[in-house]
């Protein structure tokens, strides 16, 4: 069984680098990383140290493991995660513990307006289709197809779709 990418990923969800997660677990960096690569496999023991410093659970990083191995995902995975007359937004691959990305496409309608408190981490945006003012804190801009932006955390952020088609946005967050 590989491990390794499950301990990476939990390893940067939680902020930390490897010389890190050595330090706090008592194992040396060089055997991290060698365990993230798959090229060693720890103890039981070891296995335990380490997800102690990662705050998991050793039944819980084996139960869910078979969810980190899904990469492919095909329109019938998306879930709609709101909905209402004037916009949608559809979650691109189903909701996994792990995940370090959060990709939505946002459909906003005919001169309707997006507007939400954005309290992620950080985040971006592409315009799929259509014609849009997007704005953030005091900044405005009229976007089309092609063009990005980026948000970070304790902004607001507002879309209005300025034209007569329904407008695509590709939004990932961290």
């Amino acid at each position: 069984m590989q491990i390794g990418s499950k301990l990476r990923r939990l390893r940067k969800l939680r902020g930390l680098t490897i010389e890190e997660l050595a330090d706090n677990s008592e194992i040396t960096k060089g055997f991290i990383s060698q365990l993230e690569r798959d090229l060693a496999v720890p103890s039981v023991t070891t296995l335990k140290q380490i997800l102690d410093v990662l705050g998991v659970e050793m039944s819980s990083f084996f139960t869910d493991i078979s969810e980190t191995e899904r990469k492919l995902f095909s329109r019938g995975d998306r879930t709609v995660q709101t909905e209402n007359n004037h916009f949608k937004i559809e979650n691109l691959v189903p909701k996994m513990k792990y995940l370090e990305m959060e990709p939505l496409v946002l459909t906003i309608e005919s001169h309707s307006k997006y507007v939400t408190e954005f309290d992620e981490d950080e985040g971006f945006g592409f315009i799929i289709r259509g014609k849009v003012q997007v704005e953030i804190e005091n900044e405005k801009r009229i976007m089309e197809r092609g063009d990005c932006f980026y948000i970070f955390f304790d902004n607001q952020l507002c879309i209005q779709n300025l034209a007569s088609k329904s407008a695509e946005i590709l939004m990932v967050y961290y």
